[in-house]
């Protein structure tokens, strides 16, 4: 038996390893497709923490300050018909621009961010009246512009220049730095190369108070990732010495801060990037997570034309959805010009399916200016990710903390909504610890779930096993020695019952059917059996009546005890009441033998015998004490049984029953366990043998015309 137990138990951890392998080579064989939920899992919880999510009173909703000029399909073709802005197809001059850039600047905006491709040429002449210098003048002359760069590969017209050489590993979106950004580019030639061998050919463009700004900050093959994260904060490029460019974002706070040229490094510690009052989170890729403001276009998106219209009709205000805005609306704005075709700059964002890249860069300079600030008592911190170290540790102690609890569960429903429970706690914890505006922190989600669902399952069914088997060994211990009652409690909740060898406080009774000798020698074996079996019968639904568990059938006796496996504070009261009432019992039954034919069961004359000589006499004896209980025998045969002193004591004292004719004999232990007296009559003292404890006995007095004990 034990072997196979054993064999059975290693089985069991061999099948539970190996599901272990199996479900670690899954997550490892299918990281792609749990970084895929991983990043679903981002979305959900970006969509969560946005102006109207579930912590939005704590922190600053959207900007009202940043405004967006669009240029989008709409726009260009309601210009081309305009008579009054009388302009050639997309794309415009660049008078235009420069003229668009004169009138927002009469505005005195905070920043004019212009994020447009000026890739065509129209003349590259140096003379001040050509598109091109007059656009590089209106850039030069004034100190709160960016102009966007996304530094492509030369163009033809440059081929005579090694571009690898000036701008070496420009393929390299990003090098983070630990220790600072050098910002500041010393060699004049590089500047003015930089620009050329962008998309914005126009010479000296970026050498007077216009700050360059880099767009396209790829940072992988997975176009979602470039707006999930911010795009990096800064890109490098090489000469002679290494040089970081910022993102449109990180220009408009270096301007706004009034940060320029002169500061050539910015810091770098722990992650953090330092300016000034700002303190911006980067990760070791260099990209900072962005904190979405809204579900939609949150922040002000005027058509371009409206300003356009305003310019040529030399009015004091424009016109946007259908209403009337004075010029002095852009004073102290931070202006986007930016196109929004769509699905050419739109994305599908964790917060809205298409939002446009201007209101995508306008969350990230909302993000630079507002959140970075570490003044501002409502901001939100940029999220960080915890590190993997710390999410292995977070997923072992929930992994451990699912197995304890199907450890303590004390049934199965229980264990399965405290799991379930646990696994719910992971997720709150996440959603919570990501959204609120004081920790920001991001939690795996996807691989630490898997795994904690895996356990949540392996656990389970192993509980499940544990629980059949121990009920079915219950059943088979127990099925025929308690009522239906106490199996039916002990099956439900087998958790409360403990098989291993174990000392209870218990109270025994021993009971003896005699005064059947006679019987024996005048009856039929059949008859005797027969006789003697339904007077066992009786006694046995009394003990059961009384939550009683019969220990052994030993020739005319039974011993029968309480306090395990079901233990209650009146046992020993029900010892004697079960007593009291199988006194009476056998007193009905010796009545009911009278009525009995016995003349069919032997061939002899029953004339000369008196059926009414046949009878049953009981002897009780009831101890209590701590007694041993457990399972004895050999590997092959054994009983669950109870040994100790206390079985002596009932058998002693039922050689007393029988010497002295007594009925009912109890011990002073089990009397002292009563709540209230009852009518008993001290014998004496007996002695168990090599024992010196003297045991007070006393004999019950109950007449047996009454029918219980009350």
């Amino acid at each position: 038996m034990n072997f196979k137990v054993e064999y059975i138990n290693k089985l069991k951890i061999t099948i539970t390893l190996i599901l272990i392998i199996l479900i670690s080579a899954f997550a490892y064989l299918f990281k792609d497709v749990f970084n895929y939920f991983e990043n679903k899992f981002i979305d959900f919880r970006s969509y969560l923490s946005t102006d109207g999510g579930i912590y939005s009173s704590k922190f600053k909703s959207a900007d009202k300050d940043i405004v967006i000029l669009s240029i989008n399909d709409l726009t260009q073709y309601e210009a081309a018909r305009s008579s009054e802005l009388n302009l050639t197809r997309w794309p415009w001059s660049r008078e235009v621009w420069a003229k668009v850039i004169n009138f927002l600047e009469k505005q005195n905006p905070k920043l004019l961010v212009i994020d447009l491709n000026f890739s065509n040429y129209e003349e590259l002449s140096r003379n001040y009246t050509s598109p091109d210098m007059m656009l590089a003048d209106a850039l030069g002359y004034y100190n709160n512009i960016i102009l966007a760069t996304a530094l492509r590969t030369p163009y033809s017209e440059t081929e005579n220049y090694d571009s690898s050489k000036i701008l070496d590993n420009f393929d390299n979106p990003y090098s983070p730095s630990s220790d600072a950004l050098n910002m500041f580019i010393e060699d004049e030639n590089m500047d003015k190369n930089i620009s050329y061998y962008s998309h914005t050919p126009i010479p000296n463009i970026f050498t007077n108070s216009t700050t360059m700004a880099v767009t396209n900050l790829v940072t992988s093959h997975n176009k979602e990732e470039n707006i999930r994260y911010s795009q990096p904060v800064y890109k490098l490029i090489k000469g002679n010495k290494e040089y970081y460019i910022p993102s449109i974002g990180l220009a408009a706070l270096l301007k706004k801060e009034g940060i320029g040229k002169l500061a050539e490094e910015i810091p770098i510690e722990n992650n953090i990037l330092k300016i000034g009052k700002h303190r911006i989170r980067v990760n070791n890729k260099g990209q900072a997570l962005i904190n979405w403001h809204g579900h939609g276009n949150v922040y002000t998106d005027i058509p371009i034309n409206s300003i356009l219209l305003s310019m040529v009709r030399g009015t004091k205000y424009f016109e946007f959805e259908n209403q009337k805005y004075p010029l002095s609306f852009f004073k102290d704005k931070t202006i986007i010009i930016a196109q929004t075709q769509l699905n050419t700059e739109t994305h599908n964002t964790p917060v809205a399916q298409d939002l446009t890249d201007a209101q995508i860069k306008a969350t990230i300079i909302d993000n630079y200016y507002n959140d970075s600030d570490i003044t501002n008592k409502c901001k939100r911190p940029f999220a960080k990710h915890i590190t993997p170290y710390k999410s292995i540790l977070l997923t072992i102690a929930f992994c451990t903390a699912i197995i304890v609890i199907m450890i303590i569960a004390t049934n199965m429903p229980l264990a399965f909504i405290n799991g379930a429970l646990t696994i719910l706690i992971y997720i709150i914890l996440s959603i919570l610890l990501f959204c609120h505006p004081r920790f920001r922190i991001i939690i795996d989600m996807a691989m630490p779930l898997y795994f904690i669902l895996a356990t949540f399952i392996i656990s389970f069914v192993l509980k499940a096993h544990h629980e059949l088997k121990k009920k079915k060994k219950i059943e088979k211990i127990f099925g025929n020695l308690v009522s239906e009652n106490v199996l039916k409690q002990l099956v439900t909740k087998p958790h409360r019952l403990n098989l291993k060898s174990s000392v209870k406080n218990v109270t025994v009774m021993s009971c003896n059917i005699s005064n059947n000798l006679h019987i024996t020698d005048e009856m039929p074996p059949e008859k005797y059996v027969e006789l003697i079996n339904n007077v066992f019968n009786e006694i046995e639904k009394i003990i059961f009546k009384y939550n009683g568990t019969i220990n052994r059938f030993v020739g005319n006796s039974v011993l029968v005890y309480w306090g395990y496996p079901i233990q209650a504070r009146k046992d020993s009261e029900n010892a004697i009441k079960a007593a009291i009432e199988i006194s009476q019992k056998i007193d009905e039954y010796n009545l009911s033998i009278k009525n009995m034919n016995f003349a069919q069961y032997d061939e002899q004359s029953f004339e000369e015998k008196n059926p009414t000589n046949y009878s049953f006499n009981v002897k009780i004896a009831i101890n209590t004490g701590n007694a041993l209980i457990g399972q004895i025998g050999s590997s092959n045969v054994s009983d669950f049984t109870v040994l100790g002193e206390p079985v002596d004591i009932v058998e002693r004292i039922e050689n007393i029953c029988n010497e002295f004719g007594k009925t009912i004999i109890v011990t002073e232990n089990t009397l002292n366990k009563l709540d209230k007296n009852i009518p008993a009559e001290y014998i004496g003292q007996i002695r168990l043998k090599n024992s010196s404890t003297k045991i007070k006995i006393f004999e019950l007095k109950f007449p047996h015309d009454e029918t219980t004990y009350e």
